[in-house]
């Protein structure tokens, strides 16, 4: 299976209660045996062969605490069918020298599920430094985007983004004068995440940067945003190779966001259906899941994990308890953007809208979950 080893549980030493490790019999599951990799579930035995009727509470990952149980949320990624095996792949690698605890759908099991613990090796400064993915995911992106995210697989050495990042048209042309440049960098606490921010001169329409450089992008041309492999992690390793995104340039998003205007498929009672939200542009990853609840009709928050799909333009959220009959609402917060900086309150580029900002906090979109 490449990355991943087919475990018989009665041979694996497990980091669990003894009440888990009786229901832990063969469960044809999947661990991955490198950071990238995913786990696997044969669900053959729950489905009869029908994939279509599959529920999300089958497989879920969470890393191991202290305590050695599961943190409540769920660790965020993928969920796909490939044949009779449920198949997560996180949105990031999974971690060298972390516990993770694999909750997996079990007919003999008690509860109707199983524990398993795996771990992949010990943290290493020798690890390979790559970048391993980079945000928005897709290859058409708006003449007006604001940001791009930069993951990396190892802390990066701070204060030297710009000198191994660069811009190029088609004709090899470098824009040096693309990004801000900060005393510091904007980096997520872990130092593997840089938030690359578009000079908002470059942006806004009208300001002087914009009448002297003109946009940093402009409709209709190819691009290559490339992290040059001489860049350093903490540890002194250069990255193992050049990273490059290509993409083109499509419209400007000029229009407000209207929330009213996303449509949602609202899923089933007492099931573990996912709520979809469809997006009508390309929303910020990074913001989604921090900014977006789910409050039952006594305003009590629901638990689950997001999941962001189709080049950030779908978002569902798959619950942790099952789905009771009632209403529901979604609650945003007015700082929620789009990929192009724009908010739920205004547009970054006001050129074309001056509307007095409403003094909520938040929006509201109404949802009903009735019987199948």
């Amino acid at each position: 299976m490449g990355l991943t080893f087919r475990l018989h549980l009665y041979a694996f030493v497990l980091m669990v209660s003894p009440l888990e490790l009786f229901a832990q019999i063969d469960s044809a599951l999947i661990l991955p045996t490198e950071p990238v990799g995913t786990v696997e579930l044969n669900i053959s035995a729950f489905t009869n062969g029908n994939t279509e009727n599959f529920t999300y509470e089958y497989l879920s990952v969470f890393v191991k605490d202290k305590g050695e149980k599961h943190r409540s949320i769920a660790i965020q990624g993928r969920h796909e069918i490939k044949g009779d095996y449920l198949v997560f792949s996180p949105y990031f690698p999974f971690e060298k020298g972390m516990t993770y605890v694999v909750k997996a759908k079990h007919l003999a099991a008690d509860n109707g599920h199983s524990f398993h613990s795996f771990q992949l090796g010990k943290k290493s400064a020798i690890d390979e430094a790559k970048v391993v993915s980079i945000y928005p995911s897709g290859d058409q992106l708006p003449e007006n985007l604001l940001r791009f995210y930069i993951y990396f697989n190892t802390p990066m050495k701070k204060g030297q983004a710009l000198k191994y990042i660069q811009l190029t048209d088609t004709a090899g042309n470098i824009d040096r004068q693309a990004f801000m440049e900060f005393k510091q960098e904007l980096w997520s606490p872990d130092g593997k995440r840089l938030t690359l921010l578009f000079d908002p001169g470059r942006i806004k329409r009208g300001v002087s940067t914009n009448r002297e450089l003109g946009p940093a992008l402009l409709e209709s041309n190819r691009y290559h945003l490339s992290i040059l492999d001489g860049w350093q992690d903490v540890y002194g390793q250069n990255l193992s190779e050049k990273k490059t995104k290509k993409f083109v340039v499509n419209y400007a998003y000029r229009q407000s966001i209207k929330t009213k205007e996303w449509a949602i498929d609202s899923p089933t009672a007492n099931s573990y259906n996912p709520l979809r939200i469809h997006f009508d542009r390309m929303m910020d990853h990074a913001l989604v899941q921090s900014m977006i609840q789910i409050e039952d009709d006594e305003k009590n928050l629901l638990e689950g994990h997001w999941e962001i799909l189709q080049e950030e333009h779908l978002l569902q959220f798959i619950p942790t308890q099952i789905w009771q009959k009632g209403s529901y609402q979604i609650v945003f917060d007015n700082r929620l953007e789009d990929v192009a900086g724009n908010n739920l309150q205004s547009l970054l580029d006001q050129k074309e809208s001056k509307k007095e900002r409403p003094s909520n906090t938040h929006q509201t979109i109404a949802f009903k979950v009735k019987k199948p």
